[in-house]
């Protein structure tokens, strides 16, 4: 039995083999490549096996009765028939009123919006049979997977923005993330575009978040989307989070069609990728509505197909191993899709949370755990940043704040680096027991009894 079932005319078989390369990555694909024996009788006996037809049509296809018998056979075997638009001819008589995915102009990338309209179609009528796989990078191949974004804020740090950015360039932090809420001309961020000027030539990549996490912790209740926009416009970046609704609607319809209409909305302001950002309802008594989380993300992605979908660490659960069940919770219904979707958890810089989120199935972080505390590479210590004299060497030609910045960052790329290396060799696993277990393996075994499934 085969998932799909494609169908073409010989004139079209340099795109059919292309086609098929890409689609039987994720399905088992039947083509007549595939016949051995009397054509007609494989074709008979494949047809009702399969799950659904893939028609690829063309004027050629259209004229051969050998494409039509298979049609009608597909029909009385009740197929799903898909019909992919190669030129702009017609449908064949009675098949009129099927709909097509335009792929007249496709040059054989599966990123194609005609091609990736196919492919969705379909997962909806059959879950892809392996799950697609964590990429090695996005962005044309500028952000490896997984990946940590140094956050950037004037809320309760002990470095300011501007300095801040300096820093990270001056120790090519690859990535960071920046608040929309300090880019306003009312908080005078000329320095501070300026160094983000010089980070973004120097090869530095920026992710612009929407400044609802200042606004939300100020209680600034005026904080609103034309002051976004003016950021948005002001500031250089490379990715963008839309403007957020940090309390959505409790409704998983509307939840999802409130982040799709942001996203749409906010992608008018900038010609970088807009990502959306998804908020769990908070429930009357505390905590937040989370079990609707896995078919929010399934069905944005499935719509707007970004670069990311981010959530707030926060929002996933009350602790980590609630957080990675919910994690994988997402993961698996994103793997219904016939594309990979990164999962990107918002306020999340603690090495042991992003190992084990990782595992889960997320992809990237930020968090101000650089400039909020003094890192320890051996666990033994996780201090307060002004402790840093207590467990650090300073070196007595720098200022304090950088003596920590430039300790926290050189552990934290390292992590970084190995974290990459680690999953792109398909080694998770050890990755993360090698993290938990530094000082003891204490953190592990529980974690194995409370969350079996995060190891295999």
């Amino acid at each position: 039995m085969s998932d799909v079932y494609m169908v073409y005319a010989s004139e079209d078989r340099g795109i059919a083999e292309e086609v098929y390369g890409h689609l039987e990555k994720l399905w088992d694909v039947w083509w007549d490549d595939k016949i051995v024996g009397p054509f007609s009788r494989a074709i008979e006996d494949q047809i009702p096996k399969s799950k659904c037809m893939v028609l690829l049509l063309s004027e050629s296809s259209r004229a051969k009765d050998t494409v039509l018998d298979e049609l009608r056979l597909a029909k009385e075997s009740e197929l799903d028939i898909l019909i992919a638009r190669l030129d702009h001819c017609k449908a064949p008589y009675q098949y009129g009123g099927y709909s097509c995915c335009s792929m007249v102009d496709w040059d054989g990338d599966s990123d194609h919006a005609g091609f990736s309209q196919l492919m969705r179609k379909i997962a909806t009528v059959v879950p892809p049979a392996m799950p697609p796989k964590r990429p090695i990078s996005i962005a044309d191949s500028e952000l490896k997977l997984p990946r940590l974004f140094y956050s950037i804020s004037s809320y309760n740090t002990s470095i300011k923005p501007s300095e801040a950015v300096q820093a990270l360039r001056a120790l090519q932090a690859p990535s960071i993330l920046v608040s929309a809420y300090d880019l306003v001309s009312k908080r005078e961020p000329e320095k501070m575009i300026i160094e983000l000027k010089r980070y973004q030539k120097s090869g530095g990549f920026i992710l612009l978040d929407s400044g609802a996490y200042e606004a939300s912790r100020l209680e600034d209740k005026g904080w609103c989307v034309e002051d976004f926009n003016e950021a948005v416009t002001n500031t250089p970046h490379d990715y963008v989070f839309c403007f957020d609704k940090m309390n959505p609607s409790s409704g998983k319809k509307e939840l999802v069609k409130q982040v799709i209409h942001a996203v749409l909305r906010d992608q008018k302001t900038t010609s970088s990728p807009v990502l959306p950002i998804v908020h769990a309802p908070p429930l009357k008594k505390g905590g937040y509505k989370l079990q609707d989380l896995p078919y929010i993300f399934h069905e944005i992605s499935k719509v707007l197909k970004p670069p990311m979908i981010a959530i707030p660490e926060r929002e996933l659960g009350a602790g980590i191993v609630a957080r990675a069940k919910m994690i994988s919770a997402i993961r698996q219904e994103l793997s219904k899709l016939p594309h990979y979707q990164p999962i990107h958890v918002l306020g999340t810089g603690h090495p042991w949370a992003i190992a084990i989120l990782v595992a889960a199935g997320a992809d990237s972080f930020d968090g101000l755990e650089w400039c909020r505390y003094s890192l320890d590479a051996d666990f033994e210590q996780i201090s307060h940043f002004h402790l840093f004299d207590l467990v650090g060497n300073l070196d007595p030609t720098v200022e304090f704040a950088a003596n920590v910045a430039i300790h926290n960052l050189n552990y934290l790329n390292s992590f970084n680096r190995n974290m990459q290396e680690m999953v792109g060799q398909e080694k998770v696993e050890a990755w993360v027991t090698g993290i938990l277990s530094l000082k003891s393996r204490e953190p592990l075994e529980k974690l194995k009894v409370h969350y079996p499934g995060i190891f295999e």
